[in-house]
């Protein structure tokens, strides 16, 4: 399938298209179950056979066969005679031993293969899919899966975001939403004598602080644990610079005006409130923000994906003049609104 006529073109599939789409669910979840299974880890430094993958994973030998020759089909493996061996990408992000592992974010797009199995539920009701039923340790391990996965997508698009916002000496930044804090780590690095508090679910406190320790900037981060669809961002500010970054669409229209608002207050006059977010394209071609939709509609009560004419008119609601708006990948843009002096 012609990914760029599809996403560009026509905005318009074939019927073989069509089938080739219905068909495609295969290797995406080839590569979720070997992961889980640990077939990339069997297969780590170099050319094994299928009785030697199977003997480490003490799994059936004939069942990982066929499954090598379904890896190697889809680009997941590579197979000479009777060995195999992991990809160069699934190597370095795949195997858990790696030092740049990034299986976090398989772990989070299985469960959301379970999730999207339920649409014609949802479809009826209306109302998002319960959250599994877990103990406070299993709570703890999701959010730790989850913040990890979250740095490893935001380390994708780290020059684009943290290039768009301010940098000057002496700079204060909130980022509201942290997760990982990804972006607020990168904008310390770039801003030595900056300063910035961290802004988050009281779960995500260990995760950020330990990431930002590790990057050596833990000493000019703060964490504040809380609830950003009530607080008011008061600690630490006002601030220079103030990051709302894939927020807004879980909270849908008003719950995202009144955050920018509270967003805004927290800011100094002449400050900046960045907001990175997802943006549909034009009304023909939504685009992969429009595919992300309908985790909103899976996931939440009141989320949705915002047009950029909506984002802009969001961002004036609060008072702020939008002086900059760029992309950052092909569904996100990242927008600069300037609070008056």
């Amino acid at each position: 399938m012609s990914q760029k006529r599809w996403r560009v073109e026509s905005g318009e599939l074939g019927y073989e298209e069509l089938l080739a789409l219905s068909w495609g669910w295969r290797p995406s979840l080839l590569l979720l179950e070997a992961s889980r299974a640990g077939v990339f880890d069997a297969a780590a430094g170099g050319w094994r056979t299928g009785d030697e993958i199977a003997a480490a994973l003490g799994a059936n030998p004939r069942a990982v066969e066929l499954l090598l020759f379904g890896l190697a089909g889809a680009g997941l493996m590579k197979k000479s005679g009777a060995r195999y061996r992991n990809t160069d990408a699934i190597e370095r992000h795949f195997v858990r031993a790696s030092p740049e592992y990034r299986g976090a974010i398989l772990d989070l797009d299985r469960r959301a293969v379970n999730n999207w199995g339920h649409i014609g539920e949802v479809l009826a009701s209306g109302r998002p899919i319960p959250k599994p039923e877990q103990t406070e340790e299993e709570k703890r391990a999701w959010q730790e899966t989850f913040i990890r996965a979250m740095d490893a997508l935001a380390r994708l698009h780290v020059e684009e975001v943290v290039g768009a916002l301010p940098q000057a000496g002496g700079m204060r930044l909130l980022d509201i939403g942290c997760g990982p804090a990804t972006y607020l780590i990168e904008w310390l690095r770039r801003v030595p004598d900056g300063r910035a508090v961290a802004f988050d679910r009281p779960a995500s406190g260990d995760t950020v602080l330990r990431l930002a320790r590790t990057a050596g900037v833990g000493d000019r981060v703060e964490f504040m644990g809380g609830d950003f669809t009530l607080d008011t961002f008061k600690h630490g500010g006002p601030f220079d610079v103030t990051l709302v970054s894939q927020v807004l669409h879980i909270l849908g229209a008003d719950g995202a005006r009144e955050l920018l608002k509270r967003a805004a207050a927290a800011t100094r006059p002449g400050g900046v409130v960045a907001v990175h977010e997802m943006a549909l394209g034009p009304d023909e071609h939504p685009g992969a923000a429009g595919i992300f939709a309908v985790q909103m509609m899976l996931g939440t009560a009141e989320g949705c994906v915002f047009t950029d004419a909506e984002l802009r008119a969001l961002l004036a609601d609060a008072g702020l003049t939008v002086e900059d708006a760029r992309p950052t990948d092909n569904r996100s843009r990242i927008y600069l609104g300037r609070k008056p002096v």
